[in-house]
């Protein structure tokens, strides 16, 4: 497995899709998530698949910078608008072997700014060092990017991180989200997520929403800022406009997170 990693490397066989995130108030595309597949057809043509066996091969980095550059790329070449969200793992940014600078080389090289780009860093992976991680990023935000953290509830230590890196934006975990409309515990922590952005001057994102329901609840308690299967799947040419679907459902939540 470690020889088809390298390969992979090596040969850039990896392809990038795109899930557009929205504004559901003012109906329109913020921005979209770069997320990476393996070689098609392979047993690492899944994202979670193919980063672990990258990371027991010791190549996350090598595979990280490879993906990043894949995706600033194809985000210019298709000409999509607002922000690029991308995934990167604390394990790599504060990895004394992993080179500096290159995410800024990759967005000057593809004729963007930083201004566009969202470094997202999930909750699911253990952070080494939250002050030292605070550190590194905020070589980042001096250019420009901005930093979000992505499945906010998914481990134990989100309330602590956020207080400590202070996100511009936060993605509530999937978890928290699947049948939220018949659950008055996750209501409750959604609710409470929302207050705590508005205090803190952060946007929330709410990823994962795959159901109408969840996502007509969502919009009655005041969400701005979504992403999912519902709105909109991933794909290599995703869509560039606010779905038909939805234009039937805009609801008046209160006002709660600042523009994205």
């Amino acid at each position: 497995m470690n020889n088809n990693i390298n390969e992979i490397i090596s040969t850039k066989s990896i392809s990038t899709v795109f899930q557009a995130i929205f504004n559901i108030q003012e109906q329109r595309i913020i921005g979209y998530e770069a997320l990476t597949r393996g070689p098609e057809g392979s047993l690492l043509s899944a994202p979670d698949i193919l980063f672990q066996h990258a990371m027991q091969a010791g190549l996350l980095s090598e595979l990280e910078i490879l993906c990043r550059d894949n995706a600033i790329k194809r985000f210019s070449e298709l000409k999509l608008s607002g922000k690029l969200f991308l995934n990167i793992s604390p394990l790599v940014l504060l990895s004394k072997s992993h080179p500096q600078g290159e995410t800024k080389r990759f967005v000057e090289q593809a004729g963007l700014n930083c201004q566009q780009i969202v470094i997202e860093l999930s909750e699911k992976y253990p952070f080494p060092n939250n002050y030292i991680l605070k550190a590194a990023l905020a070589k980042y935000r001096r250019f420009g990017f901005k930093v979000a953290i992505d499945d906010l509830g998914a481990g134990y230590s989100g309330l602590k991180l956020w207080s400590q890196l202070l996100p511009d934006i936060v993605k509530v975990d999937r978890y928290f989200i699947e049948n939220c409309h018949q659950d008055k515990f996750k209501q409750k922590f959604l609710k409470a997520i929302f207050n705590l952005a508005s205090a803190a001057k952060a946007s929330v994102i709410v990823e994962g929403i795959e159901a109408q329901q969840e996502f007509e609840f969502l919009q009655s308690i005041g969400m701005i800022y979504a992403q999912g299967f519902y709105l909109a799947t991933p794909a290599a040419k995703p869509i560039r406009a606010y779905p038909a679907h939805l234009l039937g459902s805009l609801m008046q939540p209160r006002n709660i997170a600042r523009t994205a």
